[in-house]
């Protein structure tokens, strides 16, 4: 009986995720993850990757005053060249700066997490706590904000309205993050 509950419980780590993953949450023995769970500590090294400043979208009347302005855009990893999606595990964080430094995230979660928005990709916003060591925490994460939250003009409050305008990029819209530019 002790040897098959020490089987059950090894096997469920196993399914799990568990064993073999390294900092970064993708385990180490696949080439490309099928699941990705991000937890705060995910987000905790963003200021050291690849980084781009953006200007953000144009001010021609069709976005909400929220999603203008200079932003900073960092990524956990690039994807390889020709890629048509990102990775499953990719990690875009966006710091706003004329937002009061407002932080948002998505990160591609996978095994079709989101299908009837943007399909495995999973929105966060963020706050940092520089007096900390740099400890970020999550403030909200899924789909989109928490109810009452009216985040870029959508009165659903949903980060998919404006990212599934971009599917032919794998619903990122950053300029700096196009995908046929790597």
């Amino acid at each position: 009986m002790r040897r098959f509950v020490l089987l059950a419980i090894v096997g469920t780590v196993v399914a799990c995720g568990g064993g073999g993953s390294g900092d970064d949450g993708i385990d180490a023995g696949d080439d490309e993850p099928t699941s990705f769970l991000a937890f705060a500590n995910t987000f905790a090294p963003f200021r050291t990757w690849t980084s781009f400043h953006s200007d953000g979208p144009a001010n021609d009347g069709t976005f909400s005053p929220d999603v203008l302005g200079p932003r900073t855009q960092y990524i956990n990893k690039l994807p390889p060249a020709g890629a048509t999606e990102f990775p499953v595990g990719t990690v875009i964080v966006e710091a706003r700066e004329n937002m009061g430094m407002k932080i948002f995230a998505g990160v591609k979660r996978g095994l079709n997490f989101n299908t009837k928005g943007t399909k495995n990709w999973e929105w966060f916003e963020l706050t940092e706590d520089l007096s900390a060591a740099t400890v970020v925490d999550i403030q909200w994460r899924g789909v989109g904000p928490p109810l009452g939250d009216t985040y870029g003009g959508d009165p659903n409050g949903t980060c998919n309205t404006c990212h599934r305008a971009c599917a032919g990029n794998d619903y990122i819209c950053s300029s700096k993050l196009q995908l046929a530019t790597f």
